[in-house]
């Protein structure tokens, strides 16, 4: 005979069926009499111990800490590595930015060539992280971590031992594939790891997306502290091999095993399955397409656009990236699914952040050549002036971390875009004798808003949109079209820049050229806003239902609703709903 709470157990399963769902197919809540007695057992203890309870339910809903990690400290080192991985390209970015006026006049480069010591980077790093992402997926991410991180060391010592335009540029560009080769890897492992939504995942995330905004300020201030005490630009990029060297030993012991290949599979059929699915020929059609596009872009200002090796670079160029396209909708295994651009949020989420990171790029660049041209400041004043914006960014990111499942994304983006360009805008007014405080400290503090709000939110849907397996390949989808952006993104503005610098206006007034370098910016970030009426996103990174329900809340269930929280991802954004199961 069945037990009068038999009977409301079985009332609250049949109750949760929705209209038109079949009994068979939907998970029901059993108990005998044995297992309601132990639940009164665990309700009374509860009661007894409320701070037990409450500790418990607590820890549940800040999120348990993924099995793949050993304990608390290897999760939170691992952390910091993944930061460290995203940061990589931006922050040898800020390190060369304010030394690049200095090793201009060493090497004796063109404004075209300096420019390309951060544009080289920036392009192959683009360019072959697809193609790295579906590396790591087939082959390992530990492996192509670890060997990203020793080689980028490997390189950047080689930069500080430049002799002339040529070697500085080349190396440069050799470094954006080591750093390509470290951030799909560990997207990957941290999408696998923290699968399940909670605070935990939140907090993990918002460090993550704050290495790209941040490690070009961290880059900067390091840069400009060794190049003071060392006296020469040289120091910069051996500090930096030092440090890298340091990251690719620690990797041994803070990456965990998170791969996308089944336990155990043997490394030859691994071999042997990346080489029937890598797609090679999408991988050489991006880095050439983008390669000679951004060139183009960026020699047109000096060579001349009507120039034979101009306009061929650039025909070709976007010759290449439309057969990409058709390619990728033929291939069975792309290195960009075309399926995820059907994602109504994916896309449009894209569409409004890459501009806004596009103008943050460029602007960073010349706000750091202007200090140092115009102002005459030395690399240390430089990374002096740009500590608030690694201090706000700090602020800032674990604002928006904490805020991701309270407020309405579609609204921090939105705060993104006005930030973005009232920092752009302040820059392009000011003079070489403008307050710092009126002008600069205001235009950093609102520049690292939109960057952080704005990556925490695409990074969180990003991982989202792909399934475990493939979270290396998301994170590389969504660094190549960012990278690729920041790098058209400098050709743009320099070839602005060139083509007002030397004119009788400049020589009139110096500043002009940096003026409309800046416009080029506010340009690029009101773009952003041509999109976001498209985007239909809620908030993210809720707790799961489970970990909400506080043990003591299962004795009212006897009497009253249970309130079950979930958060869903249906392709259309996500969303936190509430049901209630009637007794």
């Amino acid at each position: 005979m069945s037990t009068d709470k038999d009977i409301k157990l079985q009332a609250i399963s049949a109750t949760s069926l929705r209209p038109g769902e079949d009994q068979a197919i939907t998970p029901t809540f059993r108990a005998d009499a044995d297992d309601v007695n132990n639940q009164d057992v665990s309700d009374q203890e509860a009661q007894d111990s409320p701070s037990s309870a409450s500790s418990s339910n607590s820890k549940s809903a800040f999120g348990d800490r993924p099995a793949c990690f050993k304990n608390t400290l290897q999760e939170v080192a691992f952390v910091f590595q993944a930061t460290n991985a995203t940061a990589t390209t931006s922050f040898f970015q800020g390190a060369s930015a304010i030394i690049t006026a200095s090793i201009g006049r060493d090497l004796g480069m063109t404004q075209g060539e300096i420019t390309w010591i951060t544009a080289s980077t920036t392009l192959t790093a683009g360019a072959f992280q697809l193609g790295v992402g579906q590396l790591a997926d087939l082959l390992g991410r530990r492996a192509v971590f670890m060997v990203g991180m020793g080689s980028f060391s490997a390189f950047v010592l080689l930069v500080a031992f430049a002799q002339n335009p040529f070697w500085m540029d080349v190396v440069c560009g050799v470094l954006g594939v080591s750093s390509a080769m470290v951030v799909p890897p560990a997207i990957g492992i941290m999408g696998a790891a923290y699968e399940r939504p909670s605070k935990r995942k939140n907090l993990a995330f918002s460090a993550f997306s704050a290495g790209n905004p941040l490690g070009f300020v961290f880059g900067s201030i390091l840069s400009g502290v060794v190049t003071k005490l060392a006296n020469t630009w040289r120091a910069a990029f051996i500090m930096l091999a030092i440090l890298w060297a340091i990251f690719a030993v620690l990797a041994i012991w803070t990456i965990p095993k998170v791969e996308a290949y089944p336990p155990g599979e043997p490394f030859r059929k691994r071999l042997k399955t990346f080489a029937k699915t890598f797609d090679s020929v999408g991988t050489v059609l991006t880095i050439f397409g983008t390669g000679l596009l951004t060139a183009a872009i960026t020699l047109g200002p000096t060579d001349g656009w009507k120039t034979p090796t101009v306009l061929v670079m650039l025909i070709v160029g976007v010759l290449l990236l439309v057969v990409f396209v058709f390619w990728e909708r033929v291939y069975p295994h792309p290195l960009m699914p075309p399926h995820i651009w059907k994602d109504r949020n994916f896309t449009f989420i894209i569409l409004a952040c890459l501009p806004g990171n596009m103008g943050f790029i460029a602007s960073q660049f010349w706000l750091s050549f202007f200090m140092q041209e115009l102002q005459r400041l030395s690399p240390l004043d430089v990374a002096v002036h740009l500590l608030p914006q690694a201090i706000a960014g700090l602020a800032y990111n674990v604002i928006a971390g904490s805020v991701l499942h309270r407020i309405n994304n579609t609204l921090l983006l939105a705060m993104g875009s006005v930030a973005y360009i009232a920092s752009n805008v302040l820059m392009s007014l000011m003079k070489p004798d403008s307050m710092y405080w009126a002008f600069v400290f205001p235009a950093l503090i609102l520049s690292v808003v939109g960057a952080d709000f704005q990556f925490n939110v695409a990074n969180m849907y990003v991982m989202q949109s792909l399934p475990s397996h493939q979270q290396a390949l998301a994170g590389g989808i969504f660094n190549t079209i960012f990278r690729l952006g920041g790098a058209v993104a400098l050709g743009l503005s320099t070839a602005v820049y060139s083509s007002f610098a030397g004119t009788p206006a400049a020589m009139e007034d110096p500043m002009l050229p940096y003026m409309k370098a800046f416009q080029v910016s506010v340009g690029l970030s009101a773009v952003s806003f041509l999109f976001l009426p498209f985007i239909r996103l809620g908030t993210q990174g809720h707790v799961p239902a489970e970990n909400m329900v506080h043990p003591s809340e299962s004795k009212k269930s006897e009497t009253g609703p249970v309130p079950l929280i979930s958060s869903d991802h249906d392709g259309t954004g996500t969303t936190s709903r509430e049901k209630r199961l009637e007794n």
